[in-house]
């Protein structure tokens, strides 16, 4: 059986092994790694992947139009980014307000910020379908990171949204989504430095939050480099392996979506050809410097910085990441692409043996 978000195969033996140790009927086993809720270990050990904001954004809104059609929302079965029908307990519903609230599951991801926070959704009359940014919901203050002045609602978000309500309401009705305590859980976090003020961002890639725990994530990739011997790409997120895919055509099996453990994928792997696909913010970190040493120039985030170097700039920009792409495969032993986000090659270091 295949994980429907990392594309590992699982083979039958450590399937029956998982749910013997973990006291897990098989059958329910199977319907947990469909639908992307849990990740294998090598031993048999299972992982649980938890759902982003955006996903439970997507499932808040749904029950708020449930409500608004008259129906009952106790539960809530949506479509993800990734395609993957998921149900989400609805926490809180209020028929007369046509309101309703979805708590973020972060699953075996101790680190993340957002854990517990209530994602909520109303419902109401419109002229048209239409989604809106309420109270809670962080808004872009700096170039680099989207519209300035619009709410940081990703617009594959927005689509999933309106896509999954209009499974229940075919006619006009505005979507507001907002977050009680998104405006508070902010300040102590590093949105405001980045340029979010206000809230939190609605986002999420696949719509699963990966259960980054270090050394049991670091099993994660084991499987999942073992099997390629002859390609392997890593990517340090969803957005370069789609990238990757897109422009370099390169199968999407073969890459690997690794976050911080890019450089530890690379050790481990064995395959003739390794290849890294990183966004430029991430290839700072893998690399741990700080642009700021490197550019005499204002800006707050490695994005801003991007976007106004490919308007003043250019050659400057490509010259800086061509550097850091070169360091990192010098690092690794690997090739390198950078990418931005308009899938442009900031930087890439290929070697010449095949």
């Amino acid at each position: 059986m295949r994980d429907p978000i990392s594309g590992r195969e699982y083979p039958e033996t450590l399937i029956k092994t998982a749910a013997k140790i973990n006291g897990i009927r098989y059958d329910a086993l199977i319907g947990e790694i469909k639908c992307g809720r849990v990740v294998l270990l090598e031993d048999g050990k299972i992982l649980k992947r938890g759902y982003t904001t955006g996903t439970c954004a997507t499932a808040a809104s749904k029950a708020a139009a449930l409500l608004f059609a008259g129906k009952e929302a106790k539960k809530v079965e949506i479509t993800t980014s990734a395609g993957i029908e998921v149900t989400l307990d609805v926490e809180t519903a209020d028929a007369k307000e046509c309101s309703a609230c979805v708590r973020v599951d972060s699953g075996d991801y101790k680190g993340d910020t957002f854990s517990g926070l209530l994602i909520c959704a109303k419902a109401r009359l419109f002229p048209v379908f239409a989604i809106r940014a309420g109270k809670g919901i962080g808004i872009i203050k700096k170039s680099g990171l989207g519209k300035v002045g619009a709410p940081d609602i990703y617009p594959h978000i927005l689509m999933d949204i309106e896509t999954n309500v209009k499974e229940v309401i075919t006619g006009g009705v505005e979507i507001e989504i907002f977050v009680p305590e998104g405006e508070e859980i902010a300040k102590d976090t590093v949105l405001p430095m980045l340029g979010i003020e206000g809230g939190i961002p609605i986002f999420g890639a696949t719509g699963f939050i990966e259960p980054y725990t270090k050394d049991g994530y670091k099993h994660v990739i084991d499987a999942l480099v073992s099997g390629k011997k002859k390609f392997l790409g890593v990517s340090t997120g969803e957005k370069s392996k789609r990238i990757a895919v897109e422009k370099l055509d390169i199968p999407v099996d073969n890459i690997v979506v690794a976050g911080n453990f890019v450089c530890y994928a690379i050790e481990k792997s064995k395959a003739k050809k390794k290849v890294i696909f990183a966004m430029p913010a991430k290839i700072c970190d893998l690399l741990k410097i700080d642009a700021h040493d490197h550019l005499d120039l204002e800006f707050s985030t490695v994005a801003e910085l991007v976007e106004r170097l490919k308007v003043a700039d250019e050659e400057r920009l490509k010259s800086f990441f061509q550097t850091l792409a070169a360091d990192l495969a010098r690092k690794t032993g690997a090739d390198v692409y950078v990418f931005d986000n308009s899938s442009d090659t900031l930087g890439a270091f290929i070697s010449d043996e095949d």
